[in-house]
């Protein structure tokens, strides 16, 4: 028998604050791993006092550290977790109650903990940086409220950056992510591609004779909501019945930072207005009355990785339509699970649309069914955490594998020239995302209607 992965799990989102998709991807990793033999420490942010703690849930240890805003806004905070985060790794590691160290690259967190660790002897934890969404992808794509790229912010994203090229292994929920971050940062090896774990299955809904198209997600510019509406005319060219209901938060993501839910309605008639219906955010309970209602679900991303709500739409047996731009496509596959559209065409979206909603019921029906199948495999709990320990095994060998402290240190020292490149000159030199086709449109037209209503990006 194999000696048990000792883990230290950093998610500054976890239950009962778990967030958006980082939190989800915590929440349930969490006893898959418990239950595939692994023992966890889960480190995360004290939402909702100052003073640290350590929470014992079952066979998790839960340590809450602090992460208040500063003066240098989220930069600051973030900063201020990522160190609180290496203290308490640290003092696990000397304790000898870990081995490894997983954390999100949304923020940096482990920056602080790869920098100190380039000046300790080998025997610290080894790390791994698990790729969800980048916050200079989110930028690029103005789902970030700033419109300005500063030095706070360029700082931000450098620490993310730092922390993906120094940690001892990446891994990602989808290929599609993977190879993006290998032409994206130059890494020298491909993460591991796992996908994310899932919640325990739901019993499937039957399926819906109505034509209710379901979007869920926040109403933000990066989900392709604005495609989606546009897109919309033309659904109802075809289908006069048709209705189109988005669950999601609203967002100040409109070109001139208004509410992006007034925007998409302004890109409507008034007979086109009356087919389409906001929730904004929902409780699960509700989620899963909608989904049951819903013909099929849509996930119309500009760039997406992994996305929970498409494995919540196919774990409802409801057929999808996804774009080409993200690991959508992967989750369904070779199967009839959906349709894949290209991100940010509204033409061929609604193409997509269309063809679904004029299928006959018993073939939406059979897709669904696939749809279920394929993920609650290809997402299947056991074997996901199985795939992990895996990579935890591999990563903490290589970790231990003889290398120098000065060759850390000029890998360090590698990073911190790029980052003084950028923070000691103009930011814009910083190589940023840049993305093609019609995603472009939708940034172009955004920026250019916002310097016009602001005076400037």
């Amino acid at each position: 028998m194999s000696t048990p992965v000792r883990l230290a799990l950093v998610s500054r989102e976890y239950p009962p604050f778990f967030g958006g998709g980082i939190g989800t991807y915590a929440r349930w990793i969490v006893p898959a791993l418990i239950d595939a033999g692994a023992r966890v420490h889960v480190i995360t942010e004290a939402h909702d006092q100052t003073n640290p703690r350590v929470e014992f849930h079952g066979p998790v240890t839960v340590h809450r550290v602090p992460m208040a805003m500063g003066r240098g806004g989220w930069t600051s905070a973030a900063v201020r977790f990522s160190i609180n985060a290496a203290r308490k790794v640290a003092a696990l590691a000397a304790r000898d109650e870990i081995d490894i160290a997983e954390f999100a690259e949304c923020e940096g967190a482990a920056a602080a903990l790869l920098l100190l660790r380039s000046t300790l002897p080998i025997g610290t934890p080894a790390t791994v940086v698990h790729l969800h969404t980048p916050s200079e992808v989110l930028y690029e794509l103005r789902s970030l409220s700033t419109r300005a790229l500063d030095q706070s912010l360029a700082a931000y994203f450098l620490m993310e950056r730092l922390a993906i090229r120094l940690s001892d292994q990446v891994c990602a929920p989808s290929h599609f992510i993977a190879d993006w971050a290998v032409s994206h940062y130059g890494l020298a090896h491909r993460p591991a591609v796992i996908p994310y774990a899932i919640a325990p299955a739901p019993e499937a809904p039957p399926p819906s004779h109505s034509k209710d198209v379901l979007y869920v997600g926040r109403i933000e510019p990066r989900k392709g909501v604005e495609s989606l509406a546009v897109a919309w005319k033309q659904v109802l060219a075809r289908h006069v019945d048709a209705k189109l209901v988005l669950a999601g938060a609203d967002t100040s993501g409109a070109p001139d930072g208004g509410s992006l839910k007034a925007y998409l309605l302004s890109l409507l008639d008034e007979p086109q207005r009356r087919t389409v219906q906001f929730l904004g955010r929902l409780r699960p309970e509700s989620l899963g009355q909608e989904y049951a209602r819903a013909a099929i679900c849509v996930v119309p991303s500009l760039w997406e990785n992994f996305p929970n709500t498409c494995i919540e739409a196919m774990l409802h047996a409801r057929p999808v339509v996804v774009s080409d731009n993200g690991g959508m496509s992967e989750m369904i596959g070779d199967t009839d699970a959906g349709l894949v559209c290209r991100a940010g065409d509204p033409a061929s979206l609604s193409d997509a649309i269309n063809r679904l909603l004029s299928e006959p019921f018993a073939a939406r029906a059979e897709r669904g069914v696939k749809g279920r199948a394929r993920i609650l495999h290809m997402c299947d709990p056991s074997r996901i955490a199985n795939a992990r320990l895996e990579m935890y095994r591999h990563a903490i060998a290589s970790s231990r594998a003889p290398r120098s402290v000065p060759d850390r240190a000029e890998s360090v020292f590698a990073e911190w020239k790029r980052s003084e490149a950028v923070l000691a000159g103009d930011v814009t030199t910083m190589s940023m995302p840049t993305f093609e086709g019609a995603i472009t449109r939708w940034i172009a037209l955004d920026r250019q209607s916002s310097e016009t209503v602001g005076g400037h990006a």
